[in-house]
């Protein structure tokens, strides 16, 4: 039976309330000692302990002191909480989970305590189980945002984009300050193609929170997908100085962006290391298997990719990169059918399906609205340039490729995929998406003016990017749907439309990771679907488009890759430069998934590369049809 307290020791203990309350942990640790020893030794001390290491991030503390209170009452909610909370923070994530879990059985209606047994779930891989958590959090109190955050990270991670995105965006609207947030958010958007809006978010995160790690590596991989690799680097050392403890995250993405960079001795030194240190990562693993066959260890790299496969802590995400990487490593070492059975996997991983119906009404607006008697009333940019050439087509037709022939010559400047343009379409439409008539209104309606200031914001922000080129070249495929905007604003332009063999072309599609940007690239018949729609709408602009259109074989340059080199330059109006030749050996940094093949000469082997797989692409040639014969 406790006694009463002295005195003496009501200050004491009055004083370490108020020293816990006003920041003062370590004053306050003291005077609950002294308590504890000249009065009582009982949980309710030993939580109010927990409570002042906790603030001062000594977690090996906190874990003292709640197993003592434990022991002198087992079942003190806050003691659990409070180990439970430790032991996540130093990985104990078995025992935390174990913790929380007794904590909810005390208070089943806790949220807070419903949130971090998710949070446990959901870092030992048992996703759904967190996800149900979460839910249960919510429905006892809907307005605490950072249920939704967690939630939304762990659809994420279980490969769920869109649902995930709703979760985030709901948590911002009851807390537009939640950092975590926007680091979700930021993440999504890197996945499905949005990096100016994942860039945004990862900045916001940071004016909330200076020292948010997670933003920090956000945006080192929005460099990454853009090619910017010494930025991304530099992000990456920013993130290190913040957690130190971390090290093993960031040295997987810093040996992606070597890599990705040409660096590829420093990336297998920094690997090989892991290795041996046993901090081996999924990152790291992925780059393995591009580095693997110079250093004759392919074997030991899908022996690692596939214990994180199998390693239910992985998330969905990861293990689908993963898995193309395996089936790329195997497909070099013509392994087909094994490499054929990861790609099925890594397609089959994210929870994705093409919206054909959505695509064929979309690009059925885009052909009503630009036809050959509309666009002879609409207005034109007073601007007259050529500056900008637009090199567009089918994701892997060869874009990759003409941008880094074109960009090696001197008067030429190669941005890589710019956003520029869909983001003009998406402001002309307004918030009204669903309506054809408002969006064919809009754009009759755009005046000379009106075109000419779009035209002008589209130089300007090239400009920024390189003032001295003669031309500077856009390299976003999907380009291909905004030709006739593109034609209102650019009458001067240049438009280089690349193609390549329909199987190959789809083939290398699926033996893509998009994430979530294309909903069509995760199946085979919806490949060549998409491709259809490609071919339909590039006729249209073909027929209909006043400015110069060039139809680029991706297999004519592999053929003769100095003439169609001159073919090019000639229709840019480009004098012959016979650097064009080694494009190779441009040391400008490529963002896009072909950034290894263009730092190598022409090689034949992407050529008709489809026969390796002809037995598992029915779906495709039945989809595709005559497209195949022409």
């Amino acid at each position: 039976m406790k006694t009463p307290p002295s005195e003496k020791d009501k200050q004491r203990f009055k004083k370490a309330m108020k020293a816990l309350e006003s920041g003062k942990p370590a004053d306050a640790i003291n005077l609950f000692s002294k308590v504890r020893k000249s009065w009582c030794d009982d949980a309710d001390i030993g939580y109010l302990e927990g409570l002042a290491y906790g603030k001062m991030g000594n977690l090996k503390g906190v874990i003292k002191v709640s197993k003592r209170a434990l022991g002198l009452n087992a079942d003190h909610y806050g003691a659990l909480c409070n180990l439970a909370n430790a032991q996540m923070g130093t990985g104990a994530s078995e025992a935390a989970l174990e913790n929380y879990a007794k904590a909810i059985q005390l208070k089943p209606d806790a949220p807070e305590v419903l949130n971090n047994y998710g949070r446990a779930l959901s870092i030992l891989g048992r996703r759904e189980e967190a996800i149900e958590q979460y839910e249960k959090a919510l429905k006892i109190n809907p307005g605490h945002a950072p249920v939704y955050c967690a939630l939304g990270k762990a659809l994420a991670e279980s490969g769920h984009p869109k649902q995930a995105l709703e979760k985030f965006r709901k948590g911002l609207q009851l807390d537009p300050k939640l950092s975590e947030a926007h680091v979700g958010m930021g993440i999504i958007n890197c996945g499905i193609g949005g990096l100016e809006k994942a860039e945004d978010h990862f900045n916001q995160a940071l004016r909330i929170e200076s020292n948010n790690c997670a933003a920090y590596i956000g945006l080192a991989n929005v460099k990454r997908y853009t090619g910017e690799y010494d930025k991304g680097l530099e992000y990456v050392k920013k993130a290190e100085k913040l957690n130190n403890d971390n090290q093993i995250t960031f040295s997987g993405l810093k040996v992606n962006l070597l890599e990705q960079k040409g660096d590829k001795e420093q990336a297998y030194n920094i690997i090989n290391k892991l290795i041996k240190e046993d901090k081996m990562n999924t990152q790291a693993a992925t780059v393995f298997t591009k580095l693997c066959r110079k250093y004759e260890r392919c074997d030991e790299a899908l022996e690692i990719v596939n214990k994180f496969i199998d390693d239910p802590k992985t998330d969905t995400t990861e293990k689908q990169a993963l898995m193309y990487a395996a089936a790329g490593m195997l497909d070099k070492a013509s392994q087909y059918d094994e490499a054929m059975a990861y790609y099925h996997k890594a397609n089959a991983a994210v929870d994705i399906s093409c919206d054909r119906k959505a695509h064929i009404k979309y690009h059925n607006n885009i052909i009503e609205c630009f036809s050959k008697s509309k666009l002879k009333e609409m207005s034109r940019a007073k601007i007259k340039s050529s500056r900008p050439i637009f090199v567009l087509g089918m994701p892997r037709s060869g874009t990759t490729l003409t941008e880094q022939i074109l960009a090696t010559h001197s008067d030429v400047f190669g941005a890589g995929e710019l956003h520029y343009i869909k983001q003009l379409e998406n402001s002309i439409r307004g918030t009204d998406q669903s309506t054809k008539s408002d969006y064919c209104n809009r754009i009759h309606n755009l005046t000379e003016e009106k075109l000419s200031t779009f035209a002008q914001t589209y130089l300007e922000k090239i400009q920024k990017l390189d003032s001295k080129a003669k031309h500077v070249i856009d390299k976003m495929p999907n380009n291909f749907i905004q030709i006739g905007l593109i034609s209102l604003l650019f009458p001067e332009a240049r438009i280089i439309h690349c193609q390549r063999n329909p199987l190959d072309n789809c083939l290398s599609i699926y033996f893509q990771s998009f994430i979530w940007a294309h909903d069509y690239a995760v199946d085979l018949a919806d490949i060549g679907f998409y491709y259809k729609e490609h071919e339909r709408l590039m006729n249209h602009w073909k027929e209909v488009i006043d400015i110069p259109i060039m139809t680029v074989q991706y297999e004519d340059i592999l053929q003769d890759q100095e003439a169609m080199s001159r073919k090019l330059l000639e229709f840019c109006d480009l004098e012959w430069d016979e650097s064009v030749m080694k494009f190779y050996d441009s040391k400008r940094d490529v963002g896009t998934a072909s950034y290894d093949q263009v730092r190598r000469p022409i090689y034949q082997s992407s050529k008709e590369r489809w026969r390796n797989y002809e037995k598992y692409l029915q779906p495709l040639v039945d989809e595709l049809g005559d497209v195949i014969s022409r």
